[in-house]
């Protein structure tokens, strides 16, 4: 209980501390406290919450709204029972289910909710994939899956036919897509990021002309406030020929190679290089990883995208792995070369 108290001072007292010096500032000169990193994570949990822009928008927000955090006033007449309130029950002599079969509990974290338990793997397949449910809009959103988080109208429509409620077939289709189709039974478990859970999707039309043309894309990622892109990110990519077109792209020839490097905010970039190749061309969404050398802090990362040897019309779909909206890109550059962009 006296750690639950300081750190609800520690939160308390880091909120005006924000608002005045700013999120990068404070960050920076409180990296090493024993709660920074629960700090962090609590603020990113209450910006999404209550739809604030920004760090230091969100501690405005709750000291005017008076939602900063403070210790409890419990009088001493109501101290034990209160604290009985607050203790786990004991459950000693109650029958219980058996902890089903097919979950593996690993070794490696025995009490509740502590990573490697199977509560803690149960735990996070369960918010993420309300996480994702979150995303979907009412009506409208994306024409397909592939294009960013679709309609539930058209989630209802797909699942026409399949037997299950249109929710259920929702649940069902996302866990497949981020833990593949074999249920997984001991965590951590292998995620990928459904292209419909997230925002920053990114689609490009590509005409390219053959082994001596060329076609590029100069990128520059910006991350949300609080993060940092300087080491590299993940790029989840796609490429499909464009059936649209009276010359449907060659998915046999061609690959993608990237150059890239952490940039400051004064559009510069000083440090090191590091580089990437695609090949062949991925038919299926595939996890991409971009990582160059971080130069003095720079928080940015510029990317270029060159399209070598690829022939006929193409569909170029890009999004940063992330986990939902905790770290999609602030913004995003796009200046295009050769080919034909349309």
């Amino acid at each position: 209980m006296i750690e639950r108290l300081e750190y609800i001072n520690a939160l308390a007292a880091a909120i005006p501390e924000i608002i005045t010096a700013g999120w990068p500032t404070w960050a920076t000169a409180h990296a090493g406290d024993p709660f920074f990193t629960m700090i962090e994570e609590r603020l990113l949990c209450l910006r999404d919450r209550y739809g604030q822009s920004d760090l230091e928008t969100l501690c405005a927000y709750l000291v005017a709204e008076d939602l900063v955090p403070a210790p409890q006033s419990v009088p001493s007449a109501m101290f034990w029972p209160y604290k009985r309130s607050a203790t786990f029950a004991d459950s000693r002599g109650v029958i219980k289910k058996r902890v089903p079969a097919s979950i593996v509990k690993s070794t490696s974290g025995a009490l509740n909710g502590a990573p490697g338990s199977w509560r803690w793997g149960a735990w996070e397949i369960f918010k993420k994939a309300i996480e994702c449910l979150r995303k979907q809009p009412p009506t409208g959103g994306a024409a397909t899956k592939d294009q960013g988080p679709m309609g539930r109208d058209k989630w209802f429509a797909e699942a026409a036919g399949s037997g299950l409620f249109w929710l259920c077939y929702f649940m069902r289709y996302t866990l497949n897509f981020m833990y593949g189709p074999g249920a997984p039974n001991k965590w951590p478990f292998t995620f990928q990021m459904p292209p419909w859970c997230v925002t920053s999707h990114k689609r490009w039309r590509l005409n390219a002309y053959g082994y001596y043309g060329y076609a590029g894309l100069n990128l520059v990622w910006y991350p949300p406030a609080g993060m940092n892109y300087g080491s590299g990110i993940s790029l989840y990519i796609k490429v499909s020929p464009d059936t649209s077109k009276l010359n449907p792209g060659d998915m046999n020839v061609g690959l993608i190679y990237s150059e890239h490097a952490s940039m400051n905010d004064d559009g510069e970039v000083e440090g090191d290089y590091g580089s990437a190749t695609l090949a062949p061309l991925p038919a299926a969404w595939i996890q991409w990883p971009i990582a160059c050398v971080r130069y003095d802090g720079d928080n940015n990362l510029y990317q270029y995208l060159d399209f070598q040897e690829m022939d006929g019309a193409y569909i170029i779909d890009v999004f940063v792995s992330s986990n939902f909206s905790v770290n999609e890109p602030g913004s995003v550059y796009v200046e295009k070369f050769g080919g034909t962009w349309y």
